[in-house]
């Protein structure tokens, strides 16, 4: 079972499921108008990845010849016009090259340009460059901004403007949602990290202010909705937890103060996340939420919240929070009682990533799958009929490792 997900409580404990999805390839940075090198030797395009699969990607701009290429096995995808600019070491190991051909970035007009692989899609119209400037994507959004390229590193992630269109009421979409600062012996002290956005977030990039190192090493990032435990024993904590299949990372945290306490999470300088503890919040060895101030060992879950319902819950929220992390989708259902010989049973999902819909027999066994894409708001046919026998039976869907399960009954 995958414990870093969001499961119904009354599934959690009985049944086992496994779900996959990732954000789709996006364009995050241009370099038209290079100054100290020609434009042949400087230019490039990058694209982001992340964990999402396919067997080819399609880069075209605006009317000329479609660029295609093997799906590289990487975080990061770069067009240029020398490929050996990737074995040369001036991008990233977690960075693949591809070839511009003859296409060459336009000085001094706007562009449009798009990608797509598989069902997925990104069209993007660029501002005029300006000279020496890396036009770079805000966050997820359609924005862009031009930053002074030698304050690029290419070698690393994006700065914090990467990370613009991460926040929601002014709050981080990486934050703290677990804190054991004086367990119950053997057991170390461990802090639950969680994703609340829908895409790959660069762990390098995080760290504990004044503790530490960083969440992960070059390349590591942790995924859509995904719940991490940070520790500085995690082979202690792991045994002591007996759960195999939870996300683990080994951080120098130092001892935490068991009558009271505070921690801050970092993007680079930034303060994206603080919490306090003391003596009144809970009695040791109990660990706590710090969105709620109570008592919580749920490792690696994240329970549903009660605001909003089904669909509108994922992190841990009491009535006193005003911001709800929104599902990354929202679904209906044609019926939940379905007849061997009726009509067939239909899903309509609204959301801005591609959602794995799965169905599950009664003991939770896939036995059907597909991909609903993003944006599509159809009804799509479940083939119920097809796939499960009389009884009970469960329909799945994911994105990243956020799910929600629905259960049906099959009627003769």
């Amino acid at each position: 079972m995958k414990n870093n997900r969001i499961l119904p409580a009354a599934l959690a404990c009985g049944l086992a499921f496994a779900s996959w999805a990732y954000s789709c390839p996006q364009f995050i940075e241009f370099f038209p108008d290079p100054k100290d090198v020609s434009d042949q030797e400087g230019e490039y395009v990058e694209i982001r990845l992340d964990e999402f699969r396919a067997e080819s990607l399609f880069v075209q701009f605006e009317s000329k010849t479609v660029l295609a290429f093997a799906w590289p096995d990487k975080e990061r995808f770069v067009l240029v016009h020398d490929i050996l600019r990737c074995s040369n070491g001036e991008f990233s190991e977690n960075a693949a090259c591809g070839s511009l051909g003859k296409v060459s970035l336009p000085n001094s007009r706007e562009s449009a340009w798009k990608l797509w692989a598989g069902s997925c899609m990104d069209s993007v119209n660029l501002p005029r460059p300006k000279s020496g400037k890396v036009i770079r994507r805000v966050g997820t959004s359609d924005e862009w901004t031009n930053v002074d390229e030698k304050s690029v590193s290419k070698n690393s992630e994006p700065d914090s403007l990467l990370l613009a269109g991460f926040w929601e009421d002014g709050r981080s979409l990486l934050r703290v949602t677990e804190v054991h600062h004086c367990p119950e012996e053997p057991m170390p002290e461990w802090v639950e990290i969680y994703n609340a956005s829908g895409i790959s977030l660069p762990l390098e990039a995080f760290h504990f202010c004044d503790r530490g190192g960083s969440l992960g090493k070059v390349g590591d990032s942790i995924r859509p909705y995904q719940t991490m435990l940070v520790s500085k024993d995690t082979a202690s904590l792991r045994a002591a937890l007996g759960i195999p299949d939870v996300r683990l990372a080994h951080v120098a945290l130092g001892f935490l103060n068991n009558v009271e306490g505070s921690l801050r999470l970092c993007y680079g300088n930034e303060v994206v996340d603080s919490v306090y503890w003391n003596k009144g919040t809970v009695a040791c060895p109990a660990g706590f939420n710090p969105l709620t101030g109570r008592r919580d060992f749920t490792p690696g879950y994240q329970q549903k919240s009660a605001v909003g319902g089904a669909l509108s819950g994922s992190t841990k929220v009491s009535s006193r929070i005003h911001s709800v992390n929104p599902a990354p989708f929202s679904y209906k259902l044609s019926s939940r009682v379905v007849s061997k010989k009726g009509a067939a049973f239909r899903v309509r999902i609204e959301s801005e990533y591609e959602v794995v819909l799965s169905l599950l027999d009664s003991a939770g066994r896939h036995v059907w799958k597909t991909v609903a894409s993003a944006m599509s708001n159809e009804w799509l046919k479940i083939p119920v009929q097809e796939y499960l026998g009389i009884g009970v039976g469960f329909i799945s869907l994911s994105v990243g490792d956020y799910e929600d399960v629905v259960g049906i009954l099959v009627r003769p």
